[in-house]
C-alpha cells in the first residue's frame, strides 16, 4: 500500500509540474488593424515574476510553458490606454484584444502619450524628429546627422565603425549618391519628416544596397479626422569666424514650410511645401607634402541656395480588402555661386613661398527632381495574408555651367602672364529610374512566409563640355577634357524569407538573389564597358528570451555598395590647372558581410559585439606626381577591410522629466591595400554620443535639448582621421493650447564638427580637411490648425504594415 500511495503522490506532483498551457492572442486597434510591438506582460497572482513579449507585425503574441493558475495579462503601447485582463488558466487560451486610443479631454486640451526622441529596438533605431527641440527648422540632412551613431561625411553617410549606408524615403531607395544625395536631402524640411529609422540588419525583402544598413526617412501623414495642417517659418544666421568673409558677414538662411491633411473613412489626402533661401559658405583644404615643396590648397565656396520642394498624395480604401494610393515628390533647387581656390607652394628648405596658384570659378547648378509612386494593398484573408504592389518613377535632371580661370603668381606677388588658363564648361545629368515591386506575406500555422520580386531599370545620360577661352574671349572646344557618357543598369531580384516563434526562440532567415546588368558608353572615347553579375545576399536573425528582462540576438547579413554614376563616368573635372578628378568606368561594386551578437536588458541597455568584412572596397585615390606637380583623383577597387568592435546603447527611463539616450562604440580597423602606392593601415577608433530632451513642466510643453557626440581618431578607408566633435543646443515651447511652437537652436556650438583625414600615396603625405561651416543660430515658429481628434481608422498604404511605410 505504501508504494501505491507513493505512486499516487508522485503522479499528482508530476501532474502539477507538467500541467502547462499556452497563451496566445492577437492585438488590434479600433479599426481591426494589427498593433505591432505592443508590450504584453503576463504575471501570476501573488508572484513578482513577470514574463514579457512584444507583438509581431501581425499583432500576435505567444507564451508557452505557462503553469496553471490565476494571472494578470497587461498590454501597453504608446498612444493607447493600458489594458489589463484577469485570466484563470487551465488549458490553452487564445485571446483577441482591441486597444482603445489614449485621448483625455480637459477644457478642450488633448493630452496624449509622447514618444521618446530615440527608440532603440532590436531590429532598428528610430529617431522621432518632432520630439527633439534641435530638429526645429532643420533640413533632413542635418537631422540625419543627429541620429546617434550616424555620420554625415563630405560626400556620404555612414554608421560609426561599420561603413556606408544607403537612404530610402518611405521605403523606396533613393538612387543618388555623393553631392547629389546630400543636396537632395537638404531639400526636405524636418517639418515634413515623421521619423528616421536606422535599419541595422535589413532582411531579404529590402534592397541589398548599403554596406552596413539602411536609413529610412518616413514622411509625415497626419491621422487626425477631417482637416488639419501646420505652417512654419525659420530664420537662421551663420556664425562664422572670422565674421566677415568675401567682404560681408551677411550669411543667412530663411525657410518656410506648410502642410495640410484630410482624412475620412475611405480617403486620406495630404500635401506639403517647403521653401528655402540662403547665403552660405562651404569648402575644404587639401595639403600635399612633396619632398621639396608643400602645396596648401584651400577651396572656399560662396553660394546662394534656392529650394522649392513639394509632396502630395492620397490613399483610397476601395473595400475592406483593397487600398490604393499615389504619392508625388518633386522640387527644384539652385546653387548659384563661386569657388575661390588659393594654393601657395612653399619651399621646404627655406620655408618661403615659391609661387601661388589662384583659381576662381563660377557655378550655376540647377537640379529638378520628380518622383511618382503608385501603390496598392490587397488583403487575401483575415489571417493577415496580403499582396503589396508598388510602381515607381524617379527623374533627376541637373544642369550646370561654369567659368574657370587659373593664374600663377611669382614669389614677389607678380602675375606670370604665361600661366593664365581660362575655360567655360557646361554639364548635364539626366537620370530616369523605373521600378516595379511585388511583395506577398503569408502567415501559416507554424511560421510566417514572405516572398517577392523587383525590377529596376536605370538610364543615365551625362556630359561635360569644356571650351578653352582664347585671348579675345572666343571659345575653342577642348576634346581632351570633354566627355559624353550614357549608362544603363538593369537589376532583377527575387527573395524569400521565413520567420517563426517557438516559445522563447525567434527565428528569421531570408535569401535575396540579384541579377545586375550594366553598360557604360563614352561617346567621346567611343568606349563601351559591360558588367553582368548575379549575387546572393543571405540574412538571418536568431533571438532568445533568456529571462523576463534579457534578450539575446545573433544577426548576419551580406550587402553591396554599387559605384555612383559619376564615379563610373570617365570624364575629367578641373579643380585647378594642375589638379582634376576623373571617373573610372571599370569600377566594381564592393561587398560587405556583417555579424553582430547582442544582449538587450529591459529594452534599455543593448550591448553588442560586431564584425564587418568589406571585399573589393573602393575609394577615391589622389595621386600626386612630384616630377610634374600634376594631381589627379580617381576611384579604385583596392581595399579589403576587417572591423571588429563593441557597442553600448543605453536609454535612461528613470526620470519623467528626462528623455535620454547614450551610445558608445569602440572598434579596431584593419585595412589591406592591393595597391603598391598605398600601404596597409590599422588602428583603433571610438565614438560617444548622448541625446537629451529635458522637460521643464508636467505636460512637456517647455523643453530643451542637449545633443553631443565625439569621434575619436580612427581609420577612414586607408587614411587616419583626426578627432572631431559636435554640440547642439535647443529650446522649444508649445503655447496657446499647444497650437504654436517657438524654437531656438544653436547648431555646432564650438564649430568643431569638421573632419580631417591623412593618407600616404606613393610616399607622399596628403591631408584633406573638410571645413564645412556648420555653426548657426536659428529661431523658428510653427502653427498647427484643424481638427485635433485622431482618426478612428488606420489606412493601409503600400507596404505600410509590414515595413512601416507612412505617407
Amino acid at each position: 500500500m505504501k508504494y501505491i500511495y507513493s505512486f499516487l503522490l508522485f503522479s499528482l506532483v508530476c501532474g502539477g509540474l507538467f500541467a502547462q498551457v499556452k497563451v496566445s492572442g492577437k492585438i488590434t486597434d479600433a479599426s481591426k488593424s494589427p498593433v505591432t510591438l505592443a508590450v504584453v506582460n503576463l504575471q501570476q497572482q501573488h508572484s513578482e515574476q513577470i514574463r514579457a513579449v512584444q507583438t509581431d507585425s501581425l499583432g500576435m503574441f505567444y507564451f508557452t510553458d505557462v503553469d496553471n493558475g490565476d494571472y494578470y495579462l497587461t498590454i501597453t503601447y504608446t498612444g493607447y490606454q493600458k489594458t489589463e485582463i484577469k485570466l484563470n488558466l487551465r488549458h490553452d487560451t487564445t485571446l483577441f484584444i482591441t486597444l482603445t486610443d489614449l485621448i483625455t479631454r480637459l477644457n478642450e486640451v488633448t493630452v496624449t502619450a509622447s514618444k521618446p526622441s530615440v527608440e532603440n529596438r532590436s531590429d532598428k533605431l528610430v529617431y522621432n524628429v518632432s520630439t527633439s527641440a534641435t530638429s526645429a527648422g532643420a533640413d533632413a540632412l542635418t537631422v540625419i546627422g543627429r541620429v546617434p551613431g550616424v555620420k554625415v561625411g563630405d560626400n556620404d553617410l555612414g554608421i560609426v565603425g561599420k561603413g556606408g549606408v544607403k537612404v530610402m524615403v518611405n521605403e523606396r531607395l533613393v538612387q543618388l549618391a555623393g553631392t547629389d544625395l546630400l543636396r537632395y536631402l537638404r531639400s526636405l524640411s524636418a517639418s515634413q519628416l515623421a521619423s528616421i529609422e536606422l535599419i541595422k540588419n535589413p532582411g531579404a525583402n529590402y534592397d541589398a544596397e548599403g554596406n552596413s544598413g539602411l536609413i529610412n526617412i518616413t514622411l509625415k501623414h497626419s491621422k487626425k479626422q477631417g482637416y488639419s495642417g501646420s505652417v512654419q517659418i525659420n530664420d537662421k544666421q551663420w556664425l562664422h569666424k572670422p565674421t566677415t568673409v568675401f567682404g560681408t558677414s551677411n550669411y543667412w538662411w530663411f525657410n518656410a514650410s506648410g502642410g495640410i491633411n484630410y482624412n475620412s473613412a475611405k480617403l486620406s489626402a495630404y500635401a506639403s511645401v517647403n521653401i528655402d533661401h540662403d547665403h552660405e559658405l562651404e569648402g575644404f583644404e587639401t595639403d600635399i607634402y612633396y619632398p621639396k615643396q608643400t602645396w596648401l590648397q584651400t577651396d572656399t565656396g560662396n553660394y546662394r541656395y534656392h529650394n522649392l520642394n513639394f509632396i502630395a498624395g492620397a490613399d483610397y480604401r476601395l473595400s475592406s480588402k483593397v487600398t490604393v494610393g499615389i504619392n508625388y515628390q518633386g522640387g527644384k533647387n539652385i546653387y548659384d555661386g563661386s569657388d575661390h581656390v588659393n594654393n601657395p607652394i612653399i619651399n621646404n628648405s627655406t620655408g618661403a613661398i615659391d609661387s601661388t596658384l589662384r583659381t576662381y570659378a563660377t557655378y550655376h547648378p540647377v537640379a529638378i527632381s520628380n518622383a511618382v509612386n503608385l501603390h496598392g494593398t490587397i488583403k487575401l484573408d483575415t489571417a493577415g495574408a496580403k499582396l503589396l504592389l508598388n510602381a515607381d518613377y524617379f527623374n533627376y535632371y541637373r544642369t550646370d555651367r561654369s567659368d574657370f580661370e587659373s593664374n600663377t603668381y611669382l614669389a614677389n606677388g607678380s602675375l606670370n602672364a604665361a600661366s593664365r588658363n581660362r575655360y567655360h564648361d557646361t554639364n548635364k545629368q539626366d537620370i530616369n529610374i523605373y521600378t516595379f515591386k511585388a511583395d506577398a506575406v503569408v502567415p501559416a500555422k507554424y511560421a510566417r512566409f514572405a516572398f517577392g520580386g523587383k525590377l529596376s531599370f536605370i538610364n543615365n545620360y551625362s556630359n561635360a563640355f569644356y571650351y578653352k577661352k582664347t585671348v579675345n574671349d572666343s571659345l575653342r572646344y577642348d576634346d581632351n577634357l570633354s566627355n559624353e557618357f550614357t549608362y544603363t543598369e538593369n537589376t532583377q531580384s527575387v527573395y524569400g524569407s521565413i520567420s517563426r516563434e517557438d516559445g522563447k526562440w525567434k527565428y528569421q532567415a531570408g535569401l535575396r538573389v540579384e541579377r545586375t546588368e550594366t553598360k557604360g558608353f563614352s561617346h567621346t572615347l567611343n568606349q563601351t564597358t559591360v558588367n553582368n553579375y548575379t549575387k546572393l545576399f543571405p540574412s538571418a536573425t536568431v533571438s532568445y528570451q533568456a529571462g523576463v528582462d534579457h534578450i539575446l540576438s545573433l544577426n548576419f547579413g551580406r550587402r553591396v555598395n554599387r559605384p555612383t554614376f559619376w564615379n563610373l563616368n570617365p570624364f575629367k573635372s578641373l579643380f585647378t590647372v594642375y589638379s582634376y578628378g576623373e571617373g573610372n568606368p571599370y569600377l566594381q561594386p564592393e561587398y560587405n558581410t556583417n555579424f553582430e551578437f547582442s544582449h538587450t536588458y529591459k529594452n534599455r541597455l543593448t550591448s553588442a559585439i560586431f564584425l564587418n568584412v568589406t571585399n573589393s572596397g573602393f575609394n577615391n585615390v589622389t595621386i600626386a606626381r612630384p616630377d610634374t606637380n600634376l594631381v589627379y583623383t580617381t576611384p579604385l577597387n583596392f581595399i579589403k577591410t576587417y572591423r571588429v568592435g563593441v557597442s553600448e546603447n543605453y536609454s535612461m527611463q528613470l526620470l519623467s522629466w528626462l528623455d535620454n539616450n547614450n551610445q558608445f562604440t569602440f572598434y579596431h580597423t584593419d585595412a589591406k591595400s592591393a595597391l603598391n602606392a598605398v600601404k596597409n593601415v590599422s588602428g583603433f577608433g571610438a565614438y560617444i554620443a548622448t541625446n537629451n530632451n529635458i522637460y521643464f513642466n508636467a505636460d512637456k510643453s517647455f523643453s530643451c535639448a542637449v545633443n553631443f557626440w565625439y569621434q575619436f581618431p580612427e581609420i577612414d578607408h586607408v587614411g587616419r582621421s583626426d578627432a572631431y566633435y559636435k554640440l547642439d543646443l535647443g529650446l522649444k515651447a508649445s503655447v496657446f493650447k499647444k497650437k504654436f511652437d517657438v524654437s531656438f537652436v544653436i547648431n555646432d556650438v564650438f564649430r568643431s564638427s569638421a573632419s580631417a583625414v591623412t593618407t600616404i600615396v606613393n610616399g607622399v603625405r596628403q591631408k584633406y580637411t573638410n571645413f564645412q561651416i556648420n555653426r548657426y543660430a536659428l529661431v523658428g515658429i510653427s502653427y498647427r490648425f484643424g481638427n485635433s481628434q485622431n482618426k478612428a481608422e488606420k489606412q493601409d498604404t503600400g507596404n505600410q504594415e509590414e515595413k512601416g511605410r507612412i505617407h
